[in-house]
């Protein structure tokens, strides 16, 4: 599922560990990037600059690179993340199909679970975490920090904030978006003296809302964002949201 923390974990793994190998990559949104025109070539570049360490890399056409990656991974020993994996295609052009070192370690993150078998062919060590959703104490942490800046609920707010959090179905960003969503500083008075409203508000709306976890997923999403006080507020944050699609940087 989205969201559950699949990237946050392999970030703090490979920020933990990358020290400890010759060369490190950490390639993020792969199944987006690589629909782009030029995207499996240029994952392929960005691949390679960082085993290598060079900074100009000439790859003509996908099958090429994939010889270049495979020669790579051959020499240095790396520590790679591939993240947001969504087809075995992606995999086999990033990757090949040798069996690549020992001394190289490879994290994949993906939403689909059936992965063991795109493995058989490069690895006899593929070993495949699925990710646990949080608890119910650990998603009311959670969404206490964001909405109160504490790690238990305001005095008053407990019973809303439980229910809220259930909601959630332990998704760690569903939890951070809508406590954030329901934080409330201490210069907006207007919010600080209608906090229950808005809480019991926010919690009928959600409640209403029919489908699997999913959608519900979806729906805190979607609330969150309608919650914002001013239209201006939307724009500017659809102008976040999209300003730096497509680019490098």
């Amino acid at each position: 599922m989205g969201g559950s923390g699949k990237t946050t974990m392999a970030q703090y793994i490979y920020n933990s560990h990358k020290q400890n190998f010759e060369s490190n990559s950490f390639l993020e949104e792969i199944g987006k990037y690589y629909k782009q025109p030029c995207g499996p070539i240029g994952l392929q570049k960005q691949l390679l600059r960082d085993v290598l360490g060079e900074r100009k890399i000439m790859i003509s056409v996908a099958s090429e690179g994939t010889r270049k990656i495979e020669n790579a991974l051959q020499m240095k020993r790396a520590l790679i993340v591939l993240d947001d994996i969504d087809d075995p295609d992606e995999l086999n052009t990033l990757l090949g199909t040798n069996l690549f070192p020992t001394e190289c370690k490879i994290i994949i993150t993906t939403r689909l679970l059936d992965i063991q078998a795109w493995f058989r062919s490069i690895s006899l060590r593929c070993w495949v975490h699925k990710l646990k959703l949080l608890n119910d104490s650990e998603s009311l942490e959670l969404l206490s920090w964001h909405a109160f800046g504490s790690k238990t609920p305001m005095e008053g707010f407990k019973e809303l904030a439980i229910q809220l959090s259930k909601y959630c179905g332990g998704n760690p960003l569903a939890l951070k978006v809508l406590g954030s969503s329901l934080y409330v500083s201490d210069e907006d008075p207007w919010r600080r003296n209608n906090m229950t409203e808005i809480w019991t508000s926010m919690t009928n709306a959600l409640i209403s809302l029919k489908g699997d976890l999913h959608s519900k997923i979806q729906g805190v999403l979607q609330k969150s964002f309608d919650s914002l006080p001013l239209a201006s507020h939307k724009e500017l944050f659809l102008h976040i949201a999209c300003f730096f699609v497509g680019e490098d940087e």
